[in-house]
Protein backbone atom coordinates (compact mmCIF):
# COMPACT_ATOMS: atom_id res chain seq x y z
CA UNK A 1 0.00 0.00 0.00
CA UNK A 2 3.00 2.16 0.57
CA UNK A 3 4.43 1.96 -2.23
CA UNK A 4 1.15 2.45 -3.86
CA UNK A 5 0.54 5.64 -2.43
CA UNK A 6 4.42 6.48 -3.32
CA UNK A 7 4.23 6.00 -6.77
CA UNK A 8 0.45 7.27 -7.11
CA UNK A 9 2.53 11.10 -5.40
CA UNK A 10 5.67 10.98 -7.97
CA UNK A 11 2.92 10.52 -10.90
CA UNK A 12 0.57 13.83 -9.49
CA UNK A 13 4.21 15.29 -9.28
CA UNK A 14 5.06 14.84 -12.56
CA UNK A 15 2.92 17.46 -14.24
CA UNK A 16 4.30 20.13 -12.36
CA UNK A 17 8.08 19.58 -12.61
CA UNK A 18 7.67 19.29 -16.16
CA UNK A 19 6.22 22.92 -16.04
CA UNK A 20 9.34 24.32 -14.78
CA UNK A 21 11.36 25.91 -16.97
CA UNK A 22 15.03 27.18 -16.55
CA UNK A 23 16.68 29.87 -19.23
CA UNK A 24 20.63 30.71 -18.96
CA UNK A 25 20.31 34.24 -20.02
CA UNK A 26 23.70 35.76 -20.97
CA UNK A 27 25.55 39.22 -21.32
CA UNK A 28 26.81 40.10 -24.45
CA UNK A 29 30.26 39.38 -24.59
CA UNK A 30 31.80 42.54 -25.20
CA UNK A 31 30.69 46.39 -24.60
CA UNK A 32 32.70 48.84 -26.48
CA UNK A 33 32.57 53.10 -26.10
CA UNK A 34 33.79 55.57 -28.14
CA UNK A 35 33.93 59.19 -27.85
CA UNK A 36 33.06 61.52 -30.04
CA UNK A 37 34.68 64.60 -30.53
CA UNK A 38 33.72 68.38 -31.88
CA UNK A 39 35.50 70.94 -32.57
CA UNK A 40 39.00 68.92 -33.19
CA UNK A 41 41.51 70.57 -35.82
CA UNK A 42 41.71 66.61 -36.74
CA UNK A 43 44.93 66.09 -34.61
CA UNK A 44 43.40 64.63 -31.63
CA UNK A 45 42.33 60.42 -31.11
CA UNK A 46 39.67 59.18 -29.14
CA UNK A 47 40.82 55.63 -27.70
CA UNK A 48 38.05 53.26 -27.62
CA UNK A 49 37.56 51.12 -25.15
CA UNK A 50 36.69 47.76 -24.60
CA UNK A 51 35.13 45.18 -21.71
CA UNK A 52 33.94 41.63 -20.91
CA UNK A 53 31.23 41.58 -18.42
CA UNK A 54 32.59 42.47 -14.72
CA UNK A 55 28.85 42.03 -12.58
CA UNK A 56 25.69 40.84 -12.87
CA UNK A 57 22.72 42.15 -10.51
CA UNK A 58 19.21 42.04 -10.91
CA UNK A 59 17.45 46.03 -10.00
CA UNK A 60 14.51 47.49 -10.55
CA UNK A 61 14.65 50.09 -13.18
CA UNK A 62 11.24 52.07 -13.81
CA UNK A 63 10.07 50.04 -10.82
CA UNK A 64 10.15 46.55 -12.87
CA UNK A 65 13.25 43.79 -12.87
CA UNK A 66 15.83 44.49 -14.90
CA UNK A 67 18.63 42.03 -15.54
CA UNK A 68 21.52 44.43 -15.27
CA UNK A 69 25.12 43.32 -16.89
CA UNK A 70 28.09 45.50 -16.11
CA UNK A 71 31.24 46.67 -17.93
CA UNK A 72 34.54 48.95 -17.14
CA UNK A 73 34.66 51.63 -19.38
CA UNK A 74 37.10 54.37 -19.10
CA UNK A 75 37.40 54.13 -15.78
CA UNK A 76 33.72 53.66 -14.69
CA UNK A 77 31.06 51.26 -14.06
CA UNK A 78 28.99 50.96 -17.31
CA UNK A 79 25.61 48.90 -17.19
CA UNK A 80 23.54 47.49 -19.66
CA UNK A 81 20.36 46.29 -19.17
CA UNK A 82 17.08 44.14 -20.54
CA UNK A 83 14.24 43.00 -18.98
CA UNK A 84 13.14 38.95 -18.11
CA UNK A 85 12.00 36.99 -20.51
CA UNK A 86 8.38 36.91 -20.34
CA UNK A 87 8.28 32.85 -20.54
CA UNK A 88 10.95 32.83 -17.10
CA UNK A 89 10.58 35.73 -15.49
CA UNK A 90 12.05 35.09 -12.10
CA UNK A 91 15.84 35.00 -12.70
CA UNK A 92 18.81 35.68 -9.98
CA UNK A 93 22.05 36.86 -10.78
CA UNK A 94 25.34 34.08 -10.72
CA UNK A 95 28.82 34.40 -11.20
CA UNK A 96 28.57 34.51 -14.84
CA UNK A 97 25.01 35.84 -15.90
CA UNK A 98 21.40 34.55 -15.30
CA UNK A 99 19.34 31.95 -14.77
CA UNK A 100 15.91 32.56 -14.93
CA UNK A 101 12.50 30.12 -14.34
CA UNK A 102 8.69 30.83 -14.75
Amino acid sequence: MRIAAALLGAVLLLPTAALAEQWDVRCPTDARGTVALTGSDGNWVATPQSSGPSGYSVEAIGGQPALVCHYQLFGADYRVWRRPPPEVPNCRAESWGFICSN
